[in-house]
């Protein structure tokens, strides 16, 4: 009677690692283009009349690379161990919102905005400061009670 409970578990857990090795190699791929597009972007700087702008994109683009990085690095985690943990999605979401301020910081230097836009720039600028702290407060306790 064993065997028959053992087989499907087996399927689910081949048919799991498979996917997880799909899955990272896709986002190696993934992140290797955007590598890939960062260094013709750094070529471009050079090039430009909007330094900071292209400083902007290159900027983006890395953290975009480090949030790839970070989800392949989890699903590498999830396929070795069988275990989903949640600390490598915190610091997907720490890399976005720090991504989105460079962005809205970016955005706000190239582009003279009128009083009302600013302000909503500047609230939109303090959750994600907010949500920046909220998000290291939770690393640190997860790191602090792993143990």
């Amino acid at each position: 009677m064993s065997i028959k409970f053992n087989l499907p578990k087996r399927f689910f857990e081949t048919g799991s690692d498979l996917l997880h090795l799909i899955i990272s190699i896709l986002l190696i791929i993934l992140g290797g283009a955007f590598i890939f597009q960062i260094f013709f972007n750094f070529k471009v700087l050079f090039f430009t009349k909007n330094f900071a702008y292209t400083v902007g994109l290159i900027l983006n683009k890395i953290f975009f690379a480090l949030m790839i990085l970070e989800v392949a690095h989890t699903v590498v985690i999830s396929y070795q161990e069988h275990v989903i943990k949640p600390e490598p999605f915190l610091v997907v979401g720490l890399i976005a919102t720090i991504r989105r301020i460079l962005a809205i910081t970016l955005n706000l230097v190239e582009t003279n905005p009128h009083p009302e836009r600013f302000y909503m720039t500047m609230v939109e600028i303090g959750v994600l400061s907010l949500l920046i702290l909220i998000l290291v407060i939770g690393i640190v306790i997860l790191k602090k009670y792993d143990k």
